[in-house]
């Protein structure tokens, strides 16, 4: 016990000298979690700018447009005179979209002959493009409804026949996970998970880098007393409280922060949390070990984010991934937690719902300390 807590002083001692590694495991973690999770702070894009070309300029069509000024995700900024004002104001970027009333319009409604009307998206963002197409063709299909409801009324028709002959088919749509389809609600988990991941690869293998770069590990081992498990425990030790404490802060207080619930079973999220940090801790003990500098470390594990978040099918599915990426996915310990994860906290699942990836995490949390082992041993063979 004494030689792991001299490892362990010894390890607060190269943290609390390395300004690079304070940054990375102290401070970016609450930093980036409030930071970049403000960016979503409203979950949702709303009152997107949106027009009206109305080239009919009849009392219909000034009420529909009136009622998209109604809707929460529009934000009618006027009318335009013509469609070529309109593609000028996309280009612009002034609107995300505008819809064109032709001439006739209200002639062709009143007389149901099936009147045509033009949306025009901005949809190099997807985000706003779908929510104005999905607010318009609600306000659409309503109002047309509207007006075959009183056309059969006006024939002497019952409402209840008038309504089952304007929507003959009717579909009752139950979201059940993600109920207020947010795109914050979906991004923020897998964000703040990654923060924490990234996190820990960097300032924990930067710390790993930095002894194979000044000494060759040979102090840690003399440090260690030359007891694999014991050094490993002492040098990891620090790290392992620190993050346990980032996850239930994470979970208790950042999440909370962001209205993001965690449904599921919350010892299932333990354990799987822990799982992870495990995975985590032995894959940067072994890949850290093969870096001479400690810049060189952080350099290529700088621009290890973005592609791990892409491959681990939280952002995309892996099924329609090709297949060496999905060889690829399958070897990180990122794949099944994130996976695992958003059937614990978003969809409210168990330990059945996670067995899958609960037995995925510990078979890579095995191989990955195999090879931690065969490695510091070939290193300590090394350092004598």
């Amino acid at each position: 016990m004494k030689t792991i807590l001299k490892v362990f002083s010894r390890e607060l001692c190269i943290i609390f000298k390395d300004h690079s590694i304070i940054l990375t495991v102290l401070i970016a973690p609450i930093l980036y979690a409030f930071f970049l999770g403000s960016i979503y702070l409203h979950k949702d894009a709303d009152h997107i700018n949106f027009a009206v070309v109305d080239m009919d300029r009849t009392p219909t069509t000034r009420q529909i447009y009136r009622f998209m000024d109604a809707d929460q995700k529009i934000k009618l900024i006027g009318t335009l005179g013509s469609y070529e004002e309109g593609i000028d104001h996309l280009y612009k970027m002034d609107i995300q979209g505008f819809i064109y009333f032709p001439n006739g319009f209200e002639d062709d409604v009143k007389s149901l002959k099936g009147a045509a009307v033009k949306l025009y998206l901005n949809t190099t963002r997807f985000l706003p493009s779908n929510d104005l197409n999905n607010a318009v063709q609600k306000i659409l299909l309503t109002y047309g409804a509207g007006v075959r409801l009183r056309y059969f009324e006006a024939k002497g028709m019952t409402q209840a026949t008038a309504t089952e002959l304007v929507e003959p088919i009717m579909a009752d749509v139950h979201p059940i996970y993600n109920t207020t389809n947010c795109y914050g609600d979906f991004l923020l988990p897998g964000l703040f998970l990654l923060i924490l991941q990234q996190t820990l690869l960097i300032g924990f293998g930067e710390s790993i880098a930095k002894e194979n770069e000044k000494n060759k590990f040979s102090k840690l081992f003399a440090a260690g007393k030359n007891n694999l498990f014991q050094m490993l425990s002492g040098k990891s030790g620090f790290y392992v409280l620190l993050y346990v404490a980032y996850f239930l802060f994470f979970f208790a207080v950042v999440f909370h922060a962001f209205e993001i619930p965690i449904t599921g079973n919350l010892l299932a999220v333990a354990v799987m949390s822990v799982l992870f940090l495990l995975s985590a801790l032995f894959y940067t003990l072994f890949v850290a070990s093969f870096f001479h500098s400690q810049k060189r470390y952080m350099e290529i594990m700088a621009f290890t984010s973005y592609p791990l978040f892409l491959i681990c099918g939280y952002s995309w599915p892996i099924s329609a991934m090709p297949l060496p990426i999905k060889w690829l996915s399958g070897t990180i310990p990122t794949t099944p937690f994130f996976n695992g994860f958003i059937k614990l906290s978003v969809m409210g699942g168990g330990w059945t719902s996670i067995k899958g990836y609960a037995f995925h995490l510990i078979i890579l949390m095995i191989v990955s300390f195999v090879a931690v082992v065969l490695r510091w041993r070939y290193l300590e063979k090394l350092s004598t």
